[in-house]
């Protein structure tokens, strides 16, 4: 019996203390004012322009088919990502540094069928093994600027050549492609109408002395016979998507509700959090900004690009930051820190789009990164590339992108690369994607031609002056 008494006693002081507990409890202040809470983040794109993989991220902006002398281009689209998922797959093996001859160029140029891969700019050779399966060592390469793939689908095995035309250099391996014969097919009927092939300035036929005196490593450029029929696209100016900087704040901090903001003049704000190693720069008049968080800055250098790349991927994710396809464009080291900088063009209908009237930043995405990302600067800017209107419309024949440059006191010699794409222009409250070859001169300078409004001239703008 007084164990029973003990026990219920017990009991009701144990209760006792709960509900005192719980009566002082609600009866204090409040201190969830001073927590962070969780919060919601914002997407800001659409889910069909997100990379999950590296090599989708740095896929070049065009693939060069070559079949029995012809030459014909693919550009971003299904099928163009269909080419490169299936690359991925493959192994390189038995890479090595090789000298080839002006035959052996002349053999791949005119005789071999195979896949050019032609990157806008020289890449990291790490971001390039992100093509490939396994780890293999690419032996006397910093950077690559194309990848030629050749075979007859014996055995679905290929001969894989890794160029860099900025050190003249070329490393041979082989690798195994399934259904290679396959990816050829699906090529022929990607690619669009054959172009003729330029080298230092003259057209086709090259003998091996031409091959010789162009250098170690020729550069060819490809420009169609005729006029090359493409489609003009027009916005209403009314129809451009503004991301809200609130958002922006609720991605990129910690606790939003904790950052304070400085008006540094009447159309740049700049907010901070406590302890001061994130920032972030919101331009109102022009809708640009740019994050920066010291702290990550100060951690551990990544010296993988291809660590980068992923945190970069896993970042941009996480708030489906990528408002169209952008794909990695060039790879800078900055000069203040030392760090990488990654640049991501913004491609529509396949073609890279140039010119920031009247939206400055808004054709491109600059992101650093170490353990986490340290810089991010865009437009705020963007349009549906659904909503656009299409007008029928052409490029410039390859006779009349040399005459163009003669006008320039230049000629194909001077040019480094040139390639199909979009200028953005604004025109009576409607910004036009006019269709212009991109030219790129050896000495960094830019030009753009495309075919007049009336029809019957090619107009120039960027460079002027002859490069020197």
């Amino acid at each position: 019996m007084k164990e029973s008494l003990k026990s219920l006693a017990l009991a009701l002081l144990v209760l006792t203390s709960i509900v005192q507990t719980g009566m002082l409890w609600y009866s204090s202040p409040s201190n969830q004012g001073n927590l962070p809470k969780l919060q919601h983040i914002p997407t800001i794109g659409h889910k069909d322009f997100q990379k999950e993989e590296i090599h989708q991220l740095a896929a070049p902006s065009e693939i060069m088919l070559h079949h029995d002398g012809e030459h014909r281009r693919i550009l971003p689209g299904a099928d163009h990502q269909t080419l490169i998922d299936r690359l991925h797959h493959a192994r390189l093996e038995n890479p090595q540094t090789i000298d080839p001859s002006p035959a052996e160029w002349k053999k791949w140029l005119d005789d071999e069928t195979g896949l050019e891969l032609r990157f806008r700019h020289e890449l990291p050779v790490e971001v390039i093994q992100a093509f490939f399966q396994g780890e293999t060592e690419i032996p006397e390469l910093d950077t690559v600027h194309r990848i030629w793939i050749s075979g007859e689908g014996d055995n679905n095995q290929v001969t894989v050549w890794l160029i860099s035309d900025q050190t003249q250099t070329v490393v041979e391996g082989t690798a195994l492609l399934q259904n290679y014969d396959e990816m050829l097919k699906l090529a022929d009927q990607a690619a669009e109408r054959p172009l003729k092939a330029f080298l230092n300035g003259k057209e086709g036929n090259f003998d091996e002395e031409d091959l010789k005196r162009e250098g170690a490593v020729p550069r060819f450029v490809y420009l169609p016979p005729n006029r090359a029929a493409i489609n003009r696209w027009s916005y209403n100016l009314e129809q451009k998507r503004q991301i809200n900087v609130e958002d922006m704040k609720m991605i990129l901090f910690r606790n939003p509700n904790n950052v304070e903001k400085t008006a540094i003049s009447n159309h740049i704000d700049i907010y901070t959090d406590v302890d001061s190693s994130r920032s972030l720069r919101y331009n109102e008049q022009n809708n640009t900004m740019v994050y920066t968080n010291l702290l990550n800055d100060t951690e551990q250098e990544l010296p993988d690009p291809r660590e980068k790349l992923n945190t970069i991927i896993s970042f941009m994710n996480r708030h489906s930051g990528w408002t169209g396809n952008y794909l990695l464009n060039r790879v800078e080291t900055n000069q203040d820190n030392g760090a990488s900088d990654f640049f991501f063009q913004l491609h529509v209908k396949g073609l890279p789009l140039y010119g920031s009237e009247p939206f400055p930043k808004w054709e491109e995405i600059r992101l650093s990164a170490q353990q986490g990302i340290t810089h991010y600067e865009r437009s705020l800017i963007f349009f549906s590339s659904r909503s656009g209107q299409k007008h029928p419309d052409h490029l410039p024949s390859g006779n009349e992108v040399r005459e163009a440059l003669k006008k320039q006191n230049a000629d194909l010699s001077d040019v480094r690369q040139i390639y199909p794409g979009y200028h953005a222009v604004t025109r009576e409250n409607k910004l036009e994607l006019e269709p212009v070859w991109v030219v790129d001169f050896y000495n960094g300078k830019q030009g753009f031609l495309s075919v007049s409004q009336t029809g019957r001239d090619v107009e120039w703008t960027g460079a002027k002056l002859k490069p020197s």
